[in-house]
């Protein structure tokens, strides 16, 4: 199948009979996409809207909605979540919310699809003047506005497609990640869509649910959060697995990749990026010192401090990027994510380390996770959230939390000084994590309140 640019997708000569994707269990080829498109793009012209909030259920509806938006003219609004709650604080009567089924509480929607009997000319996009506006989470709680190029967008998934074409072949994509964050927007329906792989709509929050319908030689999108809880369960047979496992959105433990091989076949494909730098590196972590390998096209440096800034043809004004990250370099421009500078915090005079205190408290067999915080209190104290094994919450049961959590005070202390102590613990049977498989912050500081 023919590759093409969003921008020139609906003016291709792409076949009706296509395969785009597989929705509810349901083929949607080329021509009913295209259908449902122009339906979504008169919809939206009735409106004579010049901007939209755009929030689905599935990544079927998404690109619908997405290439609607783009061909009338629209900058588009990618709210952090589709959750009620969230789409109010951006939806208004000159925003209004593009979507496939939404809340009800929401006013000013435009539902994407339908049937009409009237055609569209469709006109080749120019990407520099085709604008999204991303919204992340934010460290703070406050969503930051990242606004993108559809140039930007487009430059992104052609070399992820001269990347790994060749091993993907006609792959068709699923995922446990949502479209509405960046790394599952691209990875699991813009760029099969350019490419012409078919994807799955649904987000499979089961892996037993994926893998029910995943066919031999598919492409899993996942990420750390999924795959460091696989459940139990045989391997799956040589030539029935996915030929491709990408993940992103955090660190994965060499333990969980080297399960998921195990179980699925292939080494997940790791990507390192952000929403504001877009995908820098990848790699395959056959050991944790696996360093990470540049994209095409990205240009990579660190300062004194080793603090990472990348820059390519899909950063902000393709000028350098500075990010959080702390690298250790290697001759041949490779290299290995050591810490971050916004995971070290002076607690009475000591410079701590967040990921430190999590990684000692994870070489407990008690331990299944652990996340480390600082509280918004008068003393900055620590707070550590953990997510017990099955022997954890033996020993939680029999000694009791108080006890539980001086034993791994004890652990602690044999490699790190006072200040790096938790004051406050709380246990728990999983992690708090949002829509996207990242830890939920908020969620982990409402444990304390």
């Amino acid at each position: 199948m023919t590759f093409y640019p969003l921008s020139a997708l609906m003016t291709s000569d792409r076949p009706d009979t296509a395969l785009v994707a597989i929705v509810r269990g349901e083929p949607k080829d080329f021509g009913e996409f295209r259908r449902d498109v122009i339906a979504t793009v008169h919809k939206i012209k009735a409106r004579r809207a010049l901007k939209v909030v755009l929030a689905t259920n599935d990544s079927y509806a998404y690109c619908v909605g997405l290439l609607a938006a783009l061909h009338s003219g629209c900058r588009v609004t990618v709210p952090p979540n589709a959750q009620a709650g969230t789409l109010g604080d951006y939806v208004s009567r000159e925003n209004p919310l593009l979507t496939d089924q939404g809340p009800e509480k929401i006013r000013n929607q435009i539902e994407i699809g339908g049937r009409i009997d009237v055609d569209f000319d469709f006109a080749v996009l120019t990407p520099e003047r085709a604008f999204l506006d991303f919204y992340t989470s934010g460290s703070t709680g406050t969503p930051k506005r990242i606004p993108k190029r559809l140039s930007q967008i487009e430059n992104e998934i052609t070399v992820l497609q001269q990347t790994w074409a060749e091993t993907l072949q006609g792959a068709p994509a699923l995922g446990t990640v949502s479209h509405q964050h960046i790394f599952g927007l691209y990875f699991k329906a813009l760029w099969p869509l350019s490419a012409g792989r078919a994807f799955y709509a649904e987000t499979f929050e089961i892996w037993e649910e994926l893998l029910a319908v995943a066919p031999p030689a598919s492409c899993f999108v996942s990420s750390p959060a999924h795959l460091s809880r696989i459940p139990p369960f045989d391997p799956l047979t040589p030539g029935t697995g996915p030929c491709m496992i990408f993940s992103a959105g955090g660190p994965l433990s060499n333990a969980a990749a080297l399960d998921a091989a195990r179980l699925f076949g292939p080494l997940p494909m790791e990507i390192f990026g952000s929403t504001e730098t877009g995908g820098v590196a990848h790699r395959q972590q056959q050991t944790p010192a696996t360093p990470f390998t540049p994209l095409a096209g990205m240009e990579t440096r660190s300062d004194e401090a080793g603090l990472l800034s990348v820059k390519s043809n899909y950063t902000d004004d393709e000028d350098w990027a500075e990010t959080n990250d702390i690298a250790q370099w290697f001759e041949d421009g490779r290299f290995l994510l050591t810490g971050r500078s916004d995971q070290f915090v002076k607690i009475e005079g000591k410079r701590v380390s967040l990921v430190q205190v999590e990684k000692y408290l994870g070489q407990s067999e008690l331990v299944q996770e652990a996340a480390v915080i600082v509280l918004e209190d008068d003393r900055g104290s620590l707070a550590a959230v953990v997510e017990l094994t099955p022997p954890g919450w033996q020993e939680h049961e029999i000694q009791g939390a108080f006890r539980l959590n001086r034993h791994l005070r004890e652990i602690l202390h044999d490699h790190l000084e006072h200040a790096a102590m938790p004051r406050r613990w709380r246990f728990v049977t999983k992690l708090p994590v949002n829509a996207q498989g990242k830890r939920d912050r908020t969620a982990l500081h409402d444990l304390f309140d």
